[in-house]
This record gives structure tokens, sequence and C-alpha cells, in this order.
């Protein structure tokens, strides 16, 4: 199948109904790296939320998160970066493009859309080390790669992290 003609949906997570958060909370449960338990609370807090959509087929998610302030030292250290995790306050996650449609660029319109709701602060992601596609499109939108890798408490392989800072 190919998504052309997909549209983004970006809003604050308020502005969608039960249904389309319980999709969004599904999808991001299929691209792993999460944990499942408060998922669906943490979404309903995020700053905003995207939907790729087709004739009313989900395809793809992204959230721009504020998680707590453990989550992002941990990151941080885990990371080895020398930056400090208090000028990014913000996550770009819950990334996830449905197999049958990755491959034709929509990661970017996705992540785009919500990280350009984030003012004020700076922006970090994190990435699966062999998920050179997202690594594209987080360079594409001002992202730098910093820091080392470490092993994925998730899954099988390590994490890298990207970062943003404020203004870019």
């Amino acid at each position: 199948m190919h998504a052309r003609n997909a549209i983004v949906i970006a809003e604050k997570p308020s502005a969608f109904d039960s249904k389309a958060i319980d999709e969004f909370v599904a999808l991001v449960l299929v691209g792993g790296e999460v944990l499942a338990q408060g998922l669906r609370d943490r979404v309903l807090q995020a700053e905003s939320i995207a939907l790729l959509k087709k004739d009313d087929q989900l395809l793809g998610v992204a959230g721009l998160k504020r998680p707590t302030r453990s989550h992002r030292a941990q990151v941080f250290e885990r990371s080895r970066t020398v930056l400090d995790a208090k000028e990014f306050l913000l996550e770009l996650g819950w990334v996830y493009v449905v197999p049958i449609a990755r491959g034709q660029g929509h990661s970017l319109p996705l992540c785009s859309a919500v990280v350009d709701a984030a003012t004020g602060s700076g922006v970090f992601a994190t990435s699966r080390v062999e998920n050179h596609g997202m690594h594209r499109t987080l360079a594409q939108l001002g992202f730098d790669r910093v820091g080392r890798e470490w092993p994925s408490q998730q899954n099988q392989g390590n994490l890298a992290l990207f970062v943003r800072p404020d203004g870019a």
C-alpha cells in the first residue's frame, strides 16, 4: 500500500477523541521502546501528538512529550553527554510508522508537526542506533547526535541521544 495523499493531523491530545487516543497508544506499543503501564495518561499529558492517516487508516504517530526530570536525567546520564538535561525539557518520541508505509518520507512531516509545537525549550530524542532513517529525519529537523550509545532497557540493541537546542 502506498501512502500517497496521507495527511498529518497534529494537535494537543485534548483535541482528539478517545478512539483516536486509543489508536495512538496501540500503535506506540507496537513500536516498542516504551513502558505500557501509564502510557495513555502520558499521551494525554503530551504537548502535541500527530497522527498520519489515509482513508481513515492510522499509518503513523509521533508525540512531543514533557518527560519527568528523572527520565531526562537518566537519558542524559546514560549517553554520557556533557550537556545539561535541564535545557531540554521536551522529548520527541512515540514515533512509529507502520511497515507498509515506511520508506515514503512520512517520519519527517510527522515529527515536524509536533516539534513545531516546541517553544521555550530544547528538545531531545532517542533512537535505536540502527534506525538510520530516523537519524536522517532528526538531522533534517536540526537535531545533533551527542554522547555515547547505551543498551536499550526495552529491546535488544543500543540507543543514541539527539538534541535540538531551543530556537534551532
